[in-house]
């Protein structure tokens, strides 16, 4: 191989490997949630979700199979803690606020804040913070 020749396949190869990280670092997170408690026979949250990029800003996608307890005051966060060890003592702790939900079933799409690394966050938590109660939790990765 000329000097032509093993530049310009280098050079291909290093686009090749960019856009295949660059691809794989903008697939959304998806997974179910895990409800933490059941009273009456019915879990406190369960459903399907996504986070999806769209023009630099990140979004939470519900899915259409989304339910949850109806509580006064259920919000989301991202959480830095494992889905497994968050609590209704630890739910808010160094955790950024989405939203406050008002719909306890079906689809919908909650902005996450600008700015959010979403890489430094661990679960995805619904949280009733007025009364330390854990909904339901998420692993993110």
């Amino acid at each position: 191989m000329n000097y032509k020749t093993t530049t310009l396949t280098l050079l291909v190869m290093s686009a090749l490997v960019s856009g295949t990280a660059s691809a794989h670092n903008h697939q959304p997170l998806n997974g179910s949630l895990n409800n933490a408690f059941s009273s009456w026979g019915s879990p406190s949250v369960t459903g399907d979700w996504q986070i999806v990029e769209k023009d630099g800003n990140y979004f939470i996608e519900l899915g259409d199979n989304f339910k949850a307890k109806k509580g006064p005051d259920v919000k989301i966060f991202l959480s830095p803690t494992a889905a497994d060890d968050v609590t209704g003592d630890n739910a808010v702790n160094g955790s950024v606020f989405v939203t406050q939900i008002s719909n306890f079933e079906g689809g919908a799409r909650f902005a996450i804040p600008s700015g959010t690394d979403i890489s430094r966050f661990e679960s995805l938590v619904f949280h009733c913070e007025a009364f330390s109660k854990l909904w339901g939790t998420s692993a993110l990765r």
